[in-house]
């Protein structure tokens, strides 16, 4: 049982995958910058007006580290910590990575 040579991609094929995801990014970038960045703008405007108006800004203030300190220490106790793990010897990972990393493949781009 000889394996076979997997066959690399040529240039013009990376050349036009390249293509197909700078074209989707740029999309991605205008839809940003055309509908999610005003409305966020405009929220935030009248958010500070309000505030202003409110004239509640020391609470607001308390308010929002207060919060950030609930979602910091949510982050911390939600992160997984099982212990410490045994790094194999020479590759540079962990032994649970190198399970779940046996079934990934070569890394070669396929085509379809």
């Amino acid at each position: 049982m000889s394996k076979q040579k997997l066959k690399r991609p040529t240039t013009r094929q990376l050349k036009n995958d390249i293509t197909v995801i700078v074209k989707e990014i740029i999309s991605l970038k205008n839809y940003v910058n055309d509908v999610l960045t005003p409305s966020t703008i405009s929220i935030q405007h009248l958010i500070e007006q309000y505030v202003e108006y409110k004239g509640d800004i020391d609470n607001l203030i308390e308010y929002m580290e207060k919060e950030a300190n609930k979602n910091e220490k949510r982050t911390i106790n939600e992160s997984p910590e099982e212990g410490q793990k045994e790094q194999t010897k020479g590759s540079g990972t962990t032994k649970d990575v190198s399970k779940d990393v046996k079934g990934i493949g070569t890394g070669s781009i396929q085509q379809g």
